[in-house]
């Protein structure tokens, strides 16, 4: 939108604000009309938009053109322990989980560890519970003590205990499959806040996407470099709310987001670069019959989708929102089975990390897509740095 434009629709906004001021006491005056031509002029001037080709002014590598499934494969639980992939160091590792409980409501739970380019999980790890049972309230906690890594010959285990709180997650080989996860919670009442909350979910990953293909590191923001996976699939479980037991099932992604400073340049670099650039989106697919992962960083697009057991990495795709943080369109194009066409309906959205689940309807392969539910991410220029929010100002998340 030019800002030229946007300035001229300002002043005529205040100019009809001040015509209704004095025309106050009668609706049908000559004030008002003469309003409303101004809010119609404004009205124009604001639908005015130009292409802004200068949007993304860098390079960025482009692995949907340049595909190359040859190093993809399915994760072991060894691979989440695994902090420095190609000189990409670990930025975070946590499962994220949304569905419906047998109660008709829908639940988000988020969770981190963070490493963010240390090398050691950092302190606090983040866990956060909503629903739409009042959307408003955050279940949010921040577990501030030491954090465990266990490893067997066949699993990984990442615990830490808080005093009565404590969260885990625990990775197990399956042979032939991806590493399988259980992961708890449980967390205190908490008077006048939150009553006792515990969960108990086991998440099966059927989509295992490795950022640019597991060839190397991506570019994907100038001076910030990317390695690592992500992996969707359905999950299943309990919730329990004080007294309130709930059956639990949706979909899941467990992350292993690697990102670092390109040589010579700092982590820093990525919160800093992503705030002026923006346009993070971050895709997670499941349904019945399809699962998938969209990740776009400013000008960089990658994706991965497992359709009846075969990896696809489409030719290209497009994200359209429909409704300003409510509703989204998703277009793949895809060589082996025509076009994936998915529409979102965003049902909770957490806006300190941007993050948040969607209803969904969609079509692959001219078949309707069943149990269809996503979980989105977006993060605009001048987006809040919710990283920052929670480990340098946590008292902005009002923790539990």
């Amino acid at each position: 939108m030019p800002s030229g434009k946007r300035a001229q629709a300002g002043d005529l906004l205040k100019l009809a604000d001040a015509a209704m001021s004095s025309g106050f006491n009668n609706a049908d005056s000559a004030s008002f009309v003469y309003a409303g031509g101004l809010m119609t002029k404004a009205d124009t001037l604001l639908n005015v938009r130009v292409k802004n080709y200068d949007q993304f002014p860098y390079d960025a590598p482009t692995p949907l053109k340049d595909q190359d499934a040859s190093k993809i494969r399915k994760t072991t639980a060894a691979d989440y322990t695994v902090l420095n992939r190609f000189g990409v160091l670990m930025n975070d590792i946590g499962p994220s989980m949304w569905g419906t409980g047998d109660d008709g409501q829908k639940y988000m739970i988020m969770t981190f560890f963070n490493y963010h380019a240390t090398g050691a999980i950092i302190k606090p790890v983040f866990v956060e519970l909503m629903s739409t049972t009042d959307p408003s309230i955050h279940y949010t906690y921040l577990l501030i003590a030491e954090s465990k890594v266990t490893t067997t010959a066949n699993t990984t285990e990442f615990s830490v205990v808080d005093g009565a709180k404590s969260f885990k997650m625990i990775l197990t080989d399956k042979p032939g499959e991806s590493a399988v996860m259980h992961t708890e919670g449980k967390f205190p009442e908490v008077k006048g806040k939150a009553p006792a909350i515990s969960f108990s979910i086991d998440i099966q990953p059927k989509n295992t996407y490795w950022y640019n293909q597991n060839r190397g590191s991506a570019t994907m923001y100038p001076d910030v470099v990317l390695a690592g996976f992500e992996q969707a699939g359905p999950m299943q479980g309990t919730i329990t709310m004080g007294n309130k037991k709930i059956a639990y099932k949706g979909g899941a992604v467990s992350e292993v987001c690697m990102i670092s400073g390109a040589p010579g340049k700092s982590y820093k670099e990525y919160r800093t670069v992503m705030t002026k650039y923006g346009n993070e989106w971050y895709i997670q697919i499941n349904s019945d019959e399809l699962n998938a992962s969209f990740i776009s960083y400013g000008k960089f697009r990658d994706a991965g989708i497992t359709y009846k057991g075969q990896y696809i990495i489409p030719l290209s795709y497009k994200i359209t929102p429909d409704i300003a943080s409510k509703s989204i369109t998703l277009t793949a194009q895809t060589k082996e089975f025509g076009e994936l066409n998915i529409h979102m309906q965003r049902t909770l959205t957490d806006t300190l990390y941007t993050d948040g689940i969607a209803d969904a309807y969609g079509t692959f392969n001219g078949q309707q897509l069943s149990n269809l539910g996503a979980w989105l991410e977006h993060v605009n220029k001048g987006a809040p740095d919710g990283i920052v929010a929670v480990q340098e100002y946590p008292q902005l998340v009002d923790p539990m």
